[in-house]
This record gives C-alpha cells, sequence and structure tokens, in this order.
C-alpha cells in the first residue's frame, strides 16, 4: 500500500489488514436469506409475492446475524452469501427460481455449502416443497419458435429482467434518512382510496415497501447494539442516528451509504449494483465538516479508503463515478473528486471508479486520473459528457436529469434513482447476422436455417448487397431481442418485484407502483451490438478483394468460410491485408459507423413492454469471446471460426497498427451520440507510452477525445512480455491487474482464452 506523509493521521497498520482481508475473499454466512425466505412463506403462504418477498427481506434486515470487524470505520458487511475460496456464491429463493421448480438436487448442494443447522435446511427444503415461492406468480410469454432458435444459434442471448445494474438514489437515504423514506411511503399508504379500482395493486405495494422502510431504519440500531458491545462507542453513536436519520457529518454519511448499499445486494445481488456519482453525494457533508473543522483531508481520505475496501471484490463492478457536469451544466468537480482519486492511488488496490469528462473538465482531474491510469489496473476509465448527455437527451431524458447520469457495472448508463434502464436486456452478434447472410440465413456450424432468406452470395454485386443482405438478417433478429426483452420484462413484474429499489427510485411510491411494474420515472431497456468492427472488416475486405481487386470471387470466398480458411492460407493472407478499423481508413472506418448507426436508428423504432424506449450499448462484456466468438464461423475479415470477435468499438486483435492517434480517429467516426447506452473501447498502452512527456500527451489525448466526441475510453497499461510472464508463472506474477471487458481483475484469475485474447490486443507506445 503506497504510503502518506510523516504527519498523516491515517493508520496504516489497520488499513493493511483490512486489506489482506479484502484480497482473502468475503467470509460473511450463506444461508440465513433462505431461512428466512421460508419461514416468512410459511407465515403467509397466501399473500401475494410482493408482500412475502418484501417481508422476507425484512426479517432478513432484523434478524441476519450481525458482526463487526474492530479494524473497520465502518459498521456492516455485505448482507449476501458468499464464501472465501472463490467456490461461487449461492443464489437462494430471491434469485434462482429454478432451484425450487421443483427443490431438487441444485437446491441440497446450495445448503450443504451454507451455515445453516441441519435442521435449519430441513425447514428451508420442507417448505418449499410445501408452498411453491412463486405459487402461480410467474408468467412467461410462449417463446415462438423463430426466438427459440435465436439461442440456439447464438445471435441473441438475454433475458429482459431488471436484476442488478441499478444506481439507488443514496443522496435520499443520507438528507432524508430510511424513518423520513418510512413516513413518506405510510403517509401515502393512508391516502388510498379504497373506492379507486386503479389504487388496489397500489396498496398492497405501499404496504410492502412501508415494511421494508422500517427495517432498513433499524438497521443501524442492531448495528449500534454490536458496535456498544464491542466498546466501539463512536460507531454505535453513529449507527444509532444513521440510516434512520439524516447525515450531518461525512462520517454518518459514509456509514449511511454503506448500510443503504448493504441492503441493495441483500434484496438483488452484489453484482453491478452501483454507488454513482460519489463526489456528488457525499461533498455536501464533507463541505459542512471542514467549514465546522471536524474533519481534515487526511481523515477524510481515510475513510474513503475504508469504504472502498468495504466494497471491494475480485470481481468487481460497484461502480463509482467523479467529475461531470452539475443540472445547470457547470462543471462538477469538488474537493471530493480528488480524495477518492487519492484514496484510491493510497490504497493500491483496483476499485471500480471511473471519471466524467467534457470541454470544461479542470487539467488538474485529467492529471490526477492520469497518474491512476499509468499505475497500471485500467482505473479510471473515461466518459464522455460531450456524446453521453446528448444521446440521452435525445432518447427523451430531460436535461437536467441526463446531466446527472452514471454508469452501473461495466459501462452501461442509468440515471440514478429514477430509471430502471434494464441494463444489458438483450444481446444481438452482428458479426453472427453478417455471417447468416453471406450463407443465405443457414447457420454453417449446423447446417440449420437460422436467419431469413437473404439470396445466395453469388447472386450479390457488390458491398452495398452484401450489406443489405446483413441489414435484413439485423432487422430479423431484433424483433426477436425485442421480443425476449419485454418477455422477460412481463415475467418480472409478477415473479421477482424490488421492492427496496422500488423504495429510491423516484416517483414508484408516489404512483404506488414497483419499479418491475412500470414506476420508474424513466423505464427503458438497453441492448448490446457486438461484432461491429468485425462486420465493418468483412465488408471492407469483401469490397477491396472480391470488388475492386478481383483476387477472389464470392464463390471463392464462400468456400473459403466453409472450409474455415483450412489450406488456403495465401487467399487468407489478401483478406487479413484488406484496411482494417481501427487506423484512421475512412473506407473501413465508415462501415462501422453506418453498421452501428442503422442498428441504433432501428432499435429507436422499437417500444418496450411498458411503452419506454431501446437504448443500444456499443459494448460487448465478455461475449465476444464465449459463446458469440465461439459460435461465429469464419468471416471474410480472415478471422477463423472460433475465435474471439473485437471487444466492443476497439478493433480486433492485432489490427490498429498505426498507433493510438490514429485509433481515436477511428474511433471518433463512430456515432456515440446514438449509443444512449454507452459505447466502450479499451484501449492498450505500453507503459513506455507514458515516460518522458507521456502524461501530459495522455492529458492532451483525453482532451482530443472529448472534442472529437469520442463516448467511453478505457486503457490498460501493461506489455505483453509482462502479462505472458504472468500467464506462465501466476505463483510470482498473478497479481497483475488488468482491463478485462468492462471490469478489472486480476489476470491469474481470468480463463487463458481470456488471457490469450488481452495479450494479443496490440500495446501502443507512441
Amino acid at each position: 500500500m503506497a504510503g502518506c506523509p510523516t504527519e498523516c493521521a491515517i493508520d496504516l497498520d489497520r488499513l493493511e489488514r483490512l486489506r489482506d482481508r479484502a484480497l482473502a475473499g468475503p467470509d460473511t454466512p450463506i444461508g440465513f436469506r433462505a431461512l428466512a425466505h421460508a419461514r416468512t412463506v410459511t407465515a403467509m403462504p397466501d399473500s401475494p409475492l410482493i408482500l412475502r418477498r418484501s417481508h422476507a427481506l425484512a426479517r432478513t434486515l432484523r434478524e441476519f446475524p450481525l458482526s463487526i470487524d474492530e479494524d473497520s470505520l465502518l459498521a456492516g458487511h455485505h448482507l449476501f452469501g458468499e464464501r472465501a475460496g472463490r467456490d461461487g456464491w449461492f443464489d437462494f429463493p430471491e434469485f434462482a427460481p429454478h432451484l425450487f421448480n421443483p427443490p431438487g438436487d441444485a437446491l441440497r448442494a446450495a445448503l450443504e455449502h451454507s451455515d445453516l443447522a441441519e435442521s435449519e435446511r430441513d425447514e428451508v427444503l420442507q417448505c418449499i416443497g410445501a408452498v411453491h415461492l412463486f405459487a402461480g406468480d410467474h408468467v412467461s410469454p410462449p417463446l415462438p419458435p423463430e426466438v427459440a432458435l435465436t439461442h440456439e444459434a447464438c445471435v441473441i442471448i438475454g433475458g429482459g429482467s431488471t436484476v442488478n445494474h441499478s444506481v439507488r438514489d443514496y443522496a435520499k437515504v443520507l438528507s432524508v434518512g430510511f424513518e423520513g423514506i418510512a413516513r413518506s411511503v405510510d403517509d401515502r399508504l393512508a391516502s388510498w382510496d379504497m373506492a379507486a379500482p386503479d389504487q388496489l395493486e397500489a396498496r398492497t405495494f405501499l404496504a410492502a415497501a412501508s415494511a421494508v422502510a422500517h427495517a432498513a431504519a433499524d438497521l443501524g440500531r442492531r448495528y449500534a447494539e454490536v458496535a456498544r458491545a464491542a466498546g466501539l462507542d463512536e460507531m454505535a453513536a453513529i449507527c444509532e442516528r444513521v440510516p434512520a436519520q439524516p447525515a450531518r457529518t461525512l462520517r454518518e454519511a459514509v456509514q449511511a451509504l454503506w448500510l443503504a448499499h448493504t441492503i441493495t445486494c441483500c434484496e438483488d445481488h452484489i453484482n453491478a449494483n452501483s454507488i454513482g456519482r460519489i463526489d456528488q453525494i457525499l461533498w455536501p457533508y464533507y463541505e459542512a465538516d471542514l467549514a465546522a473543522g471536524r474533519t481534515s483531508e487526511e481523515r477524510a481520505i481515510e475513510l474513503l479508503m475504508h469504504l472502498h475496501l468495504k466494497l471491494f471484490r475480485d470481481y468487481d463492478v460497484q461502480q463509482a463515478m467523479v467529475g461531470g457536469r452539475t443540472a445547470s451544466g457547470e462543471d462538477a468537480t469538488n474537493p471530493l473528486s480528488y480524495l477518492v482519486l487519492e484514496a484510491t492511488r493510497r490504497l493500491g488496490l483496483v476499485r471500480c471508479l471511473s471519471v466524467r469528462i467534457h470541454q470544461d473538465s479542470p487539467t488538474e482531474l485529467l492529471e490526477r486520473a492520469t497518474d491512476l491510469v499509468a499505475a497500471g489496473g485500467g482505473i479510471p476509465f473515461f466518459f464522455n459528457d460531450e456524446a453521453v448527455v446528448p444521446a440521452l437527451v435525445e432518447k427523451g431524458i430531460r436535461l437536467e436529469d441526463a446531466r446527472d447520469y452514471a454508469a452501473i457495472g461495466c459501462v452501461e448508463i442509468t440515471i440514478p434513482g429514477r430509471a430502471n434502464p434494464h441494463a444489458v436486456s438483450h444481446n444481438i452478434n452482428l458479426a453472427k447476422c453478417l455471417e447468416l447472410a453471406l450463407h443465405n440465413g443457414f447457420d454453417p456450424r449446423t447446417g440449420k436455417r437460422i436467419g431469413p432468406e437473404t439470396g445466395p452470395l453469388e447472386s450479390m454485386n457488390g458491398a452495398e448487397e452484401v450489406y443489405a443482405a446483413y441489414c435484413r438478417q439485423v432487422e430479423h433478429f431484433a424483433r426477436c431481442g425485442v421480443f425476449i426483452s419485454n418477455a422477460g420484462q412481463h415475467s418480472q413484474t409478477h415473479s421477482f418485484p424490488l421492492t427496496y429499489r422500488s423504495l429510491l427510485t423516484a416517483e414508484c411510491v408516489d404512483r404506488g407502483r414497483d419499479i418491475t411494474a412500470g414506476g420508474a420515472r424513466y423505464n427503458y431497456h438497453s441492448c448490446s451490438a457486438i461484432g461491429i468492427p468485425n462486420v465493418a472488416d468483412s465488408l471492407a475486405a469483401i469490397d477491396r478483394v472480391v470488388f475492386a481487386e478481383g483476387r477472389l470471387t464470392l464463390s471463392d470466398l464462400r468456400e473459403l468460410l466453409l472450409g474455415d480458411f483450412e489450406g488456403t492460407e495465401a487467399e487468407r493472407q489478401h483478406l487479413l491485408h484488406a484496411p482494417k478499423y481501427g487506423n484512421d481508413l475512412p473506407e473501413v472506418d465508415e462501415w462501422a459507423a453506418r453498421a452501428a448507426s442503422d442498428y441504433c436508428e432501428l432499435m429507436a423504432s422499437h417500444r418496450t413492454h411498458y411503452g419506454g424506449s431501446f437504448h443500444v450499448h456499443l459494448f460487448s462484456f465478455l461475449w465476444h469471446v464465449d459463446p458469440f466468438g465461439k459460435t461465429t464461423g469464419a468471416l471474410p475479415d480472415g478471422r477463423r471460426a472460433g475465435e474471439p470477435l473485437a471487444y466492443s468499438l476497439s478493433p480486433g486483435q492485432g489490427r490498429d497498427a498505426k498507433g493510438v492517434t490514429a485509433l481515436i480517429a477511428s474511433l471518433a467516426r463512430l456515432p456515440h451520440r446514438q449509443a444512449a447506452g454507452s459505447s466502450s473501447a479499451i484501449i492498450e498502452l505500453s507503459p513506455r507510452f507514458f515516460e518522458g512527456n507521456g502524461r501530459a500527451r495522455f492529458v492532451q489525448l483525453l482532451r482530443a477525445a472529448v472534442e472529437m466526441g469520442v463516448g467511453q475510453m478505457q486503457f490498460n497499461v501493461v506489455s505483453a512480455e509482462r502479462l505472458i510472464q504472468a500467464q506462465e508463472d501466476p505463483e510470482h506474477y498473478g497479481n497483475i491487474v488488468v482491463r478485462v471487458s468492462g471490469f478489472s481483475q486480476r489476470f491469474a484469475s481470468i480463463h487463458k482464452d481470456l488471457q490469450d485474447h488481452i495479450i494479443a490486443r496490440v500495446k501502443h507506445e507512441s
């Protein structure tokens, strides 16, 4: 862990112990939530599902076995069933209905790994066997045959649900407290009109919300009792107040924020439920402390380091964000923005952290962020307000709300506490759509017709006709994706309500409607388009090698693809040497821009289950490797069957040969202002890039990318040689952290296929 000046009051030994425990992995009790759900179902078997779930959550908050790490400044741990040892987490009733449909070996195996006594395990099994958790509430529309084919061929994957991927209104918890939130729910419940037919479901929702709000208010008091018993009087006094009442100091605010977040992950999932704009949330309390002389910069940094350690997971997508603009359009950077970056630097432990930048961002913010980037680990990553805000406004988001956007998990965009974004609602493999167009709707991998007939490849005259056939495939599969998203939302409305999330989402209480039933101010779905660089490279290769140079005929090309280039390396080289996206070549970059823009426009023509819009992610997560990469055959860009597709908007592995400036120019040609769900690109830099005046050049690069309209960037600073060492000798080099795919993770814990993919990406030195 990085040191600090000698006058620093931070207890580094304590932080080192906490850091070691964080790296060892979580060690919280598992199984209790299953028991709480089972006992709740037993007590109220005929109640609506939303009441059963909310009372089970309330019971968990009131009865979950609490403990306090006396080294930490913050009480509480993730109320989530997870064990050290990387054996995975166990999803109990609230997460995995398949375990109980009917109860079987999967449930029994999960319970065997729990902390429950044998009698308690039997209680769970008997309860689930007697009263089905979903008791007729689960409604799923029949799956059309053409949609079933999309799963088989891995053209579309997804589920359309609201599970995880959120940023709650944590600022409301800090300013009002859960007692205030509970009062607003109870006041709304008292005004309920029993004669109004549209208020029947509202009463059930409000009763559920009241139960959760009151239990949330009690959680801090429970920790206060534990802290007092341990002799931690200051912590006890803080927990006695928050999160039940409004926070007054920075420490109270951070404590309230942390406990509110643990409830989020208890109800929903630890994966991709994020903090949001942490500098905006906490700044009023730090400012008040400074004015009153209650704290110092060092004390605030120490507190943020403790919060970072509470949040840390090896696979960490609990996103936090600094910078950006205020609702009125001014620069939002404040002193706490810098402290968040400094706390991250000193801790020396990668946290999921991003920076919003724009034309007026202070140079100091960019320089501090650059220092972190140069240290490696892939953080922070950058979002361009000049692209993201207009994209959101175009989708009907109010300007003041759009300026308050935050990233979820990897790069997905939401409006904190005001939106149900259905992040990665479904994902489309555009490279597979091109493959199907080249084979008239047939999938060469299975020999089955998967897509519509778009004509034999040999009959096409020019790359434009190939692109037209590709577009018809995309249109067909986009409709399948819309069905998947809407069916998933319809099903979740009846099977997986999220009362706590609704409490911290604007307008749900006023409307008396759960967030999964359309209660949020903004209800939209976000879908990922994957394989755009491969589509662009393939169309450019067809245009150049087949139609301009005549080196191959379309019949030749079709046979090459069917044979996966076996024994035809010379012909494959013609395709590989065609223009490639990522090198500032308009002839290929414009294919990428066109494919992205046309898909965004296509999705804009579709509506969601509750009448919302579809926002596009130009983002691939890990699906470019598996399953999409593995199930996509050979392509005209020279890629062999089963190899990874390009990551998000990054060039294919090894194809950006003209330096980082050329890569930025290619990225700038894409329609980032149409991608309201966010675009994404990982840019690989050698550590040598930052030698000499490299850091100043990097700041200039960021400003140029903002000016050119590039939507989002992530940077890996590591050499291929170093990664090969880590792959061959993980015992000595395995703690290297890299940017993987919208998140950072220790290289040694990544699957070898993905390690090879990261090693193959070009490491720019200039």
